[in-house]
């Protein structure tokens, strides 16, 4: 009879244990999975933001109204599979998030260069801080204070650098008036300095060609008398830079995810 009693809670134990480790399992991937398409959403969000730059500084034809338009489409494919993915508590969020989304394509043919940048920029931004509410509760979950403590002091660089980066593309439209391009040149010394921060953090993602060729153009126009680009290649290091502060907060998802579930997939920046 004893050893019936103990068999029997046996089996309940790892019945429980079974229990407990498939909900876990479960809730990692679901964290992992949403992670994932959040990535995927900004990348869209930069592809979409760079194809109608281009239209907007050249002339909006045909051709590049059915390219926005099909990667519109796939933008909002990749939101509902989130908003299905989600916690029921975390739907509503994903939501007002989608609703972003369709302001940022519905009507991006009728606004002005700069206008069109700043609306991408919080479409991105918005991305970046919906992933960092996912980091952070798993962080908290984990109860790893030694990734939680280096996350914190990683994303609060990342953050100076995104609103650092946001008032080096305001100055751009005024850069050809003298007071325009002082405050240019001040803040594409200051981008740079935030660049070499995040060197710290990941030092490949700010060595590749593109950001070091962006920190050289930065230190040019920080010591030139004039503005020695036009803005459209102004506007193309932005997105250069843009895509080394994506890189690097990509990084540091990495390494948290790979550190508590697995590595995330590889993602291209252009």
């Amino acid at each position: 009879m004893f050893v019936l009693l103990s068999l029997l809670c046996s089996c309940a134990v790892l019945a429980f244990l079974f229990h407990y480790s498939k909900k876990r399992q479960v809730i990692l991937q679901r964290k992992f999975d949403t992670l994932v398409q959040l990535r995927t959403l900004l990348r869209l969000c930069r592809e979409h933001r760079k194809l109608s730059h281009h239209a907007l500084s050249a002339a909006i034809t045909d051709k590049s109204l059915h390219s926005t338009n099909t990667l519109y489409a796939e933008i909002i494919d990749c939101s509902n599979n989130l908003i299905a993915t989600a916690p029921f508590d975390n739907k509503p969020m994903y939501r007002i998030y989608q609703l972003k989304l369709k302001a940022m394509h519905d009507d991006w043919h009728t606004r002005s260069v700069s206008r069109n940048q700043i609306i991408h920029g919080k479409a991105i931004r918005h991305a970046m801080f919906l992933m960092d509410e996912i980091a952070l509760a798993w962080l908290i979950e984990s109860e790893r204070e030694d990734l939680s403590d280096e996350y914190h002091l990683n994303w609060q660089q990342i953050l100076e650098s995104m609103e650092v980066l946001t008032q080096l593309r305001l100055c751009i439209p005024d850069s050809e008036s003298p007071d325009g391009f002082m405050r240019l040149k001040y803040y594409c010394d200051k981008t740079r300095r935030k660049l070499n921060q995040l060197s710290l953090i990941s030092p490949l993602s700010v060595a590749s060609p593109a950001s070091i060729d962006s920190i050289h153009q930065l230190s040019e126009i920080s010591s030139a008398m004039s503005l020695p680009i036009s803005t459209e290649e102004m506007y193309s290091v932005t997105s250069d830079i843009s895509a080394t502060i994506s890189q690097v907060y990509d990084q540091m998802l990495s390494e948290m995810s790979e550190s508590l579930y697995l590595p995330l997939p590889s993602i291209a920046y252009s």
